[in-house]
């Protein structure tokens, strides 16, 4: 596999830091160029996240990749189609999405389905189905000029909730994305298109490791409940990414794979 992705380009959303950052350097590992997207290219350095390089975009070029990076809102429409146009004017192609960006941003305190407010339903929507269905539409073009891939992110809180059900409305945001997916894999499959989806379970990322005593989430008491006995790492969902975005998963469309060590499976805690 090593240089599989040799000449392609790749755009990485919320690829400053955390698992968008693992996904942005394996992309570049296995040849891609590498365009990273955020809403906030300090991301890393907020979270107290080592890197090896003073960014992450340095952290391609001492790879040797061409990387380029934009911050912006890619919940607004026009943002999004202005900063996928000035990727494809840097690179001249676009190959791969993969849509990282997003997460549970409300209060966990006020987001179950009873509680959610009408502001926080509308931003959580906005920060995860938007932001995605933007970016997939503005790529879609360039995609289908030589066939590429998508790849979204959804949650394992799709298919399993904690004992208060405290992340109903992102989990809905994420639930939204993964029938996007289905849809999309459908229409753009004629052109050689891929678009297929992955869920993370409970992932061990400094963003979360911030805020998991808090929200009494992804804590090492839980490790016992997941089948495997772990928290996920990032590279975790990078190497299922890895296999989405790569010819190994030339005939995989539509899909969306469940990365949470079997948590799925059980009564989440």
């Amino acid at each position: 596999m090593v240089n599989s992705l040799e000449g392609k380009l790749a755009i990485v959303t919320g690829g400053a830091g955390g698992m968008g950052r693992s996904h942005a350097l394996r992309l570049a590992k296995l040849g891609a160029n590498v365009a990273i997207l955020d809403i906030d290219l300090n991301v890393a350095a907020r979270y107290g996240e080592t890197l090896s390089a003073a960014t992450v975009r340095d952290e391609i070029l001492e790879l040797g990749r061409d990387c380029i990076a934009i911050e912006a809102d890619l919940s607004d429409r026009a943002a999004a189609f202005d900063a996928v146009e000035k990727i494809e004017q840097h690179f001249g192609r676009i190959d791969i999405l993969v849509n990282n960006a997003g997460g549970a941003i409300t209060p966990i305190e006020n987001s179950s389905a009873s509680s959610s407010s009408e502001e926080d339903r509308r931003k959580l929507f906005s920060v995860n189905f938007e932001t995605a269905v933007n970016m997939c539409q503005a790529c879609a073009p360039a995609l289908r000029k030589q066939g590429g891939a998508i790849v979204n992110t959804s949650t394992v809180g799709v298919s399993a909730d904690d004992a208060g059900a405290r992340f109903a409305m992102y989990s809905a945001s994420k639930a939204a994305i993964e029938k996007y997916t289905r849809s999309l894999a459908v229409e753009l499959g004629p052109d050689g298109v891929r678009v297929n989806c992955v869920a993370p379970g409970l992932v061990a990322t400094p963003r979360v490791a911030s805020q998991a005593a808090a929200r009494k989430l992804a804590t090492g008491g839980q490790e016992a409940k997941i089948p495997l006995r772990r928290l996920g790492q990032a590279s975790d969902i990078t190497g299922v990414v890895e296999f989405l975005v790569s010819d190994l998963a030339g005939y995989v469309t539509g899909e969306c794979i469940r990365v949470a060590g079997g948590l799925e499976l059980v009564s989440a805690a």
